[in-house]
């Protein structure tokens, strides 16, 4: 995106400062600012001089460093915690921001009272600047605490939503297992000249145990093998916001963040019958109470550490009515970027095997796939996302979607059989038909899907009737395609293949093994599903996608996830270009064997 920062601008906004400051004697204004997200937060003036700025600093104070999120086109929400060791609890909290890195223009200064700062949130500080920042621009900022400075992060703000930016670009991540593999791909991304992070869920996952890798292994506090409480949520968001990659790329971009499953218990649904949570992948699970109890604290530590635009109310009676993480960002008439929860308020799975839960099955076996009455995203917010796409004015739409739209006729096990994932929106069919159906009625151009989840890589054509699909149709006709779905592979979680790295392996050729290979699963996916252009389960890396008023280009990088090493090798999978006002594909870059990756 053009940074389109005014000088003019900062100017006027630090001549605002500097005269309400003269009220004080040299002091600058600030706001008085919540831990939580707040708006509207009572004003107050410090004296200049009040944080001390010019030490180096401290990670040991701050020891997750600092991130943002929940851009607007007048601020940003910046986040930070403070240390068990440093910190001081009758101590305030600055904040500063600058549109330069050494500060030289300071375009906002604030203090966060000692009181609301407290381990109710783990001492996380999250400041909401909405409504103090100047828009369209890459700022810069810093926290302060007991003589301690953090890092200095960099942060954006959106543009003016009837703004023309000449381009976005996107950095798109996803599924992140901590004990499967490190994150060099952060440190590529922190180096990419990319406007935001884009992240599609599985930040953290909840198991504990050994890892393969020096350095992964977990513990929860809990002494289990998987997440029992808030402590245990809190400590794997500790443990993961450790790595040094990871803090790199959220410390340069601002997050736009939705979650996938990992970040409450695997394969989470909603039972509507009995109006509770749901899960098959838990020992409590036959406990309804525990099980909305641990979900409840699953949230708010989601909502803790994430720097997010989201509506959260733990008080709510329901778990459905606390946490709304629905909204979309808008970059000027550009981009229209809808962000969705597709967890907490999905139906149950599609029944039929002895456990309640197929999550991967051969139709027709499970026909309630296709009922109307189940739902992925939640009746409500199912008519808001389409709202949004029908009504908005901007020329592409992207929806952050985290499991895989298209449908998809998969190879799985040992024994070759073919199947559905109905984790995915495979299991919820009439939603799907409803929402790409209204797409192509009502003429919503220029729309992709962005996809995670799946831990592969993967592009196809979205399509308003799928019967084409189901008889393997290898043309499909115009009026059918709706847009193109986007999926990028995992930070570091394992493929679904038997060639995917292990440690101290790098792999040249396919595997021998008899289990599945990226080279048969990619045979059976091209062969059976018409509909996609490119299919890897072996690469773990990251995409970015660029999006300008002619094209939307899609470029996704294998990483080697084996090595915890900023050089570690990274190679173009593919490289995608879909022109305006058309739904196509034109391939721009192909690689299967990216170079770098054979070596030890």
């Amino acid at each position: 995106m053009a940074d389109n920062q005014a000088d003019e601008t900062v100017t006027s906004r630090r001549n605002v400062l500097r005269s309400v400051g003269a009220a004080t004697v040299g002091g600058v204004s600030a706001s008085l600012l919540d831990a939580d997200i707040v708006r509207g937060a009572e004003t107050e003036t410090v004296q200049e001089g009040s944080a001390d700025w010019s030490t180096d600093p401290d990670e040991g104070a701050f020891p997750l460093a600092v991130a943002s999120g929940g851009p607007t086109q007048s601020g940003a929400i910046l986040w930070t915690k403070l240390s068990a060791d440093a910190r001081a609890d009758s101590e305030d909290v600055y904040v500063r921001v600058g549109t330069d890195e050494p500060f030289s223009e300071t375009v906002y200064e604030g203090r966060v009272a000692a009181e609301s700062v407290t381990a109710d949130h783990d001492h996380v500080v999250k400041v909401d600047l909405d409504g103090e920042l100047p828009g369209d621009s890459h700022l810069y900022y810093q926290f302060h605490h007991a003589g301690a400075n953090s890092q200095i992060g960099r942060c954006r703000t959106l543009p003016a939503p009837d703004a023309s930016p000449e381009r976005v670009r996107l950095a798109v991540v996803t599924c992140q297992s901590y004990q499967s593999g490190y994150y060099p791909a952060y440190h590529h991304i922190a180096e990419e000249e990319v406007d935001y992070l884009v992240h599609l869920g599985d930040q953290i996952y909840e198991y504990a145990g050994d890892s393969e890798l020096e350095g992964r292994s977990v513990e929860l506090p809990s002494g289990r093998d998987v997440v029992w409480g808030l402590d245990d949520y809190r400590h794997l968001w500790d443990t993961y916001r450790g790595d040094e990659f990871f803090q790199e790329a959220l410390g340069r971009h601002t997050m736009i963040p939705t979650w996938d499953d990992h970040e409450i218990i695997n394969n989470r649904y909603w039972d509507y019958e009995n109006d509770n949570p749901w899960t098959a992948d838990h020992p409590k699970a036959d406990d309804p109470e525990f099980l909305t109890r641990l979900f409840a604290e699953g949230i708010q530590a989601w909502w803790e550490y994430n720097p997010a635009r989201v509506e959260y109310n733990p008080d709510a009676e329901s778990l459905l009515d606390q946490f709304h993480l629905w909204h979309s960002v808008r970059f000027g008439d550009l981009l229209e970027l809808p962000v969705t929860d597709e967890r907490l308020f999905s139906s149950l799975p599609p029944g039929g095997d002895a456990a309640g839960q197929r999550q991967w099955g051969v139709p027709p076996n499970a026909p309630e796939a296709d009922d109307a009455d189940r739902t992925r995203l939640g009746f409500e917010q199912r008519k808001w996302l389409l709202d949004t796409l029908e009504s908005t004015d901007a020329t592409w739409k992207a929806w952050t979607n985290e499991v895989a739209l298209s449908p998809l006729w998969l190879a799985f096990g040992d024994d070759d059989q073919f199947g559905r994932n109905y984790d995915a929106w495979d299991g919820y069919q009439h939603e799907r038909k409803e929402i790409l159906g209204r797409l192509n009625h009502f003429g919503v151009d220029n729309f992709v899907a962005f996809t995670g989840d799946m831990h592969t890589s993967l592009v196809s054509t979205l399509l308003n009737d799928w019967e084409s699909v189901e008889n393997r149709t290898a043309v499909v006709s115009d009026e059918e395609k709706v847009g193109v779905e986007l999926m990028t592979p995992a930070i570091s979680s394992n493929s679904g293949t038997s060639d995917f790295w292990k440690a101290g392996e790098r792999i040249a050729e396919e595997s021998e093994s008899d289990s599945l290979t990226n080279e048969r699963m990619t045979e059976v996916v091209l062969e059976e599903n018409p509909h996609v252009e490119f299919f890897d389960a072996k690469y773990n890396g990251y995409s970015v996608a660029e999006f300008t008023s002619e094209h939307c280009t899609w470029t996704t990088y294998a990483v080697d996830d084996l090595v915890d090493d900023a050089d570690a090798a990274r190679g173009v999978l593919r490289k995608y270009r879909v022109p305006e006002g058309s739904v196509e594909l034109e391939e721009l870059e192909a690689t299967d064997s990216p170079e770098g990756f054979e070596e030890n």
